[in-house]
């Protein structure tokens, strides 16, 4: 069994959607609603990477017909989640090193860019920033590795939204969303967690005071600690 197998991560409940009987929900609202289902399942690692996706049990496993899960699955083969392979269908999408770099490089590259960019915050929206980190830190202190990779995921997008660059927000969001369960690794490490919040702290610090170049400073150091310990946990045999 290779390491891609082996990596898995108890992350039960990150962020799926809930929705009740899909009698009377548009197709739209089914379409997202698989689509979050079935990215969630792969983020939780109950679908690992190169595994292939039967549609009738994958379909009755997330509560939908065959029409909408298609339909999902082809949005989520637009944001590099699911591929397609001759012969087999679709697949999770598989990652490795080289891949994670380049998601990396690309996001140093947005994310400077949304910062850059951002308005003097309110009080209030300081305030929330503070709020999701304590919100982290609580979850750390439990070692719940679903509620870390969420109110992670909304402390940096609470600031990325803040930018009028909305096109840049959701190419981020896409590649947060390729990523992400890989990312949990980084959080499971217990000499990370709590240099995770001082430096969110940190940021915070410097959003109140207005100093954009010491946030993107800040956020790239952050940003490159994940990289280096999710591309040095693949580098390691399992």
């Amino acid at each position: 069994m290779g390491s891609e197998a082996r990596f898995v991560i108890a992350v039960a409940g990150y962020g799926a959607r809930q929705t009740s009987s899909g009698a009377r929900q548009s197709p739209t609202h089914l379409t997202q609603h698989a689509a979050d289902r079935v990215r969630d399942l792969i983020v939780r690692r109950e679908l690992l990477p190169g595994e292939k996706l039967g549609q009738v049990e994958l379909a009755k496993r997330v509560g939908v017909s065959r029409s909408p899960l298609r339909e999902a699955l082809r949005t989520l083969e637009s944001e590099g989640i699911v591929s397609y392979e001759n012969n087999r269908g679709y697949v999770v999408a598989r990652l490795d090193a080289v891949d994670l770099s380049q998601i990396y490089r690309l996001r140093t590259l947005i994310e400077t860019e949304l910062l850059r960019s951002l308005p003097r915050p309110t009080g209030q929206q300081i305030a929330e920033l503070e709020s999701l980190n304590d919100a982290m830190a609580g979850a750390m202190a439990a070692r719940n590795v679903s509620e870390m990779l969420r109110y992670n995921r909304e402390f940096h997008f609470a600031i990325f939204e803040l930018s009028p660059l909305g096109l840049y927000q959701r190419e981020v969001r896409r590649l947060w969303h390729m990523s992400e369960g890989y990312r949990a690794t980084y959080l499971w490490l217990p000499e990370t967690r709590q240099r995770i919040v001082d430096e969110h702290a940190a940021i915070i610090a410097a959003l109140r005071e207005f100093d954009v170049e010491r946030v993107v400073a800040l956020s790239t150091a952050h940003r490159t600690a994940s990289e280096n310990a999710v591309i040095g946990f693949l580098a390691v045999p399992h």
